[in-house]
């Protein structure tokens, strides 16, 4: 008969609770794995995986056969490969201390989870062209010391401590306008998806995001897309989660949000200013989305 002591149950109790935590979590965090520099079969997973090289160079390949192309990181980089991109990753052989990983961390988050999210909170849109991008794998440059310390320290946490923790560093990811793209403009159409269009929805989300405040139309943007309109409308569906209306919408009423908390502006001005045409409309969008008025939601942070 096994002889198990009060201590060693409570901790088999919990490893066991953290086990199912980490198989429902949304974002999950683990020490890079090390394989050989001489794998030759490219991972092609369904997740996102954001990896910080950590004491050891690495060397990235992504895509298969003629197409394939490396990249050598430095320790410190980091890089973000979005969800049926071919990869495999490769480090030094390099003795460290401690032995293991030498500091090398993925964080693994599902694009499903944030594409509904986005429906829910339209803040969350800020995020559409940063994974867009990422279909094509991104090299962040230059990230600075408090954006390191963020990553790491989401792998301490657990719950929403850890959820609002990745959620700020999707947000700076997504402001950061120094990176580089590692997969061509090939590679990226021939894996992006069943249609191949990724460059180009990526294309129309950041035009979108630099002009929702102006009059915009499916066939206006579908037309910078180099798509026609029904063909955008299906594949900008699928790529953010959201209805081409939806997502400009919901980016106006993100943007009257931060008006309405942070300045005195007369709803109307407001409204008029993150591009809505008249009153009427601008107030039943927001109370969609919102669940509130305009007037409510400002009396509400007053």
């Amino acid at each position: 008969m096994l002889n198990t002591t009060p201590q060693a149950f409570a901790s088999q109790q919990a490893l066991a609770s953290q086990q199912v935590f980490d198989a429902c979590a949304t974002v999950h965090c683990e020490g890079a794995s090390a394989p050989s520099p001489r794998e030759s079969h490219p991972r092609c997973l369904h997740e996102h995986e954001l990896h910080l090289i950590g004491a050891r160079p690495a060397r990235l390949r992504i895509g298969a056969g003629a197409d394939q192309e490396t990249h050598s990181f430095a320790p410190g980089t980091v890089v973000l490969l979005g969800p049926r991109l071919p990869h495999s990753l490769a480090f030094e052989h390099r003795a460290s201390a401690g032995g293991g990983s030498a500091g090398e961390l993925v964080l693994r988050f599902s694009d499903e989870l944030l594409r509904r999210g986005m429906a829910l909170f339209p803040e969350l849109g800020d995020a559409g062209p940063l994974l867009a991008r990422a279909r094509q794998g991104v090299q962040f440059v230059g990230l600075g010391a408090d954006t390191l310390a963020r990553l790491r320290r989401i792998e301490t946490l657990r719950g929403l401590a850890r959820f609002s923790e990745f959620i700020a560093l999707l947000n700076e990811l997504a402001q950061w306008r120094d990176y580089r793209l590692l997969a061509d403009v090939f590679l990226a159409e021939a894996g992006f998806d069943e249609d191949g269009r990724a460059l180009r929805i990526h294309k129309a989300i950041d035009y979108i995001r630099d002009n929702y405040a102006e009059a915009l139309s499916l066939a206006e943007v579908g037309a910078i897309a180099g798509m026609r309109e029904n063909a955008f409308s299906r594949s900008f569906r699928r790529a953010t989660g959201q209805t081409f209306t939806d997502f400009v919408n919901g980016l106006r009423v993100a943007r009257a949000c931060r008006l309405l908390a942070s300045t005195r502006q007369q709803v109307s001005s407001i409204c008029y200013e993150v591009g809505f045409n008249n009153i009427s409309n601008f107030n039943r969008h927001f109370r969609r989305i919102q669940g509130m008025t305009p007037g409510e939601f400002r009396g509400r942070r007053m």
